[in-house]
């Protein structure tokens, strides 16, 4: 439960193709005043095309007409080419350009990476600012993000109370790690009632997923009796699957346990 071990704020992973009509595609969503007529442009609806072709050129040329045009998807897809270097130079002026034109449009990924680029270059109160524009649009990673900068106190003064609200947000979106934090917190009993109960719940969820952290901690109260009747079954299960994971301590745990278990 160390919140050394993920420091930093999660960035959008990426994603391989595009669709029209999709919610979420990979990386690339709709900003909310963009999803009514995302797929009417049609320079929009040919770089998709062209994407999806493995034709990054041709796209990166459709994208940049539609993005001049105001259209605040293109824009967005646009400015992860740039940082990508995918069919255009390498050039991360021209993404945070771009990136940010979206994020002005209320565009909720462009915001949360504009929120992590401001992070990046020691910006707490501005990566605060877009992180909680992106929050606000429902955007589990962004709430997450949020929730992690209350914790420690970056660009807004420290609240155990509001990280916890803002990681259950993404946790109620199924976002794994949300879900292993908001069960730290109940474990400790640090912005919410302490509850070994709701610990084992989250982390329970947060496993499921094959969050490492969570396995651990769950085993951990598995062999305790904290939240959970004992059973060092149980424990032992979820201390093996943390350690197939890689989590350091599940692994020198199972490597100190090895003569006393079949």
């Amino acid at each position: 439960m160390d919140d050394k071990a993920q420091a930093g704020l999660q960035h959008i992973p990426s994603g391989s193709a595009l669709t029209l009509h999709s919610a979420k595609s990979g990386i690339f969503a709709r900003g909310r005043r963009d999803s009514a007529n995302a797929a009417s442009n049609p320079h929009y609806r040919r770089a998709v095309s062209d994407y999806n072709a493995g034709q990054f050129t041709e796209a990166a040329a459709g994208f940049l007409l539609a993005a001049e045009q105001g259209h605040a998807e293109s824009q967005y897809i646009l400015s992860t080419m740039y940082d990508a270097g995918k069919g255009l130079p390498q050039d991360s002026t021209q993404a945070e350009h771009w990136e940010r034109r979206a994020a002005e449009q209320g565009h909720a990924y462009a915001q949360a990476n504009l929120s992590f680029r401001y992070y990046n270059a020691g910006d707490f109160a501005e990566a605060f600012l877009w992180c909680q524009r992106a929050a606000d649009g429902k955007l589990a990673w962004a709430q997450y993000n949020l929730g992690l900068m209350y914790r420690k106190g970056e660009g807004v003064a420290r609240s155990d109370a509001e990280a916890a609200h803002w990681y259950r947000l993404a946790a109620l979106q199924e976002f794994s790690e949300a879900q292993q934090r908001l069960g730290d917190l109940y474990s400790l009993g640090e912005g919410v009632s302490r509850s070994y109960s709701q610990a084992a719940a989250w982390y329970r969820k947060a496993a499921d997923h094959g969050n490492a952290e969570a396995q651990f901690q769950l085993g951990h109260l598995y062999q305790t009796g904290l939240g959970v009747e004992h059973d060092y079954t149980e424990y032992r299960h979820w201390t093996r699957q943390a350690a197939l994971s890689g989590h350091e301590e599940a692994l020198r745990e199972m490597k100190s346990r090895e003569y006393r278990d079949p």
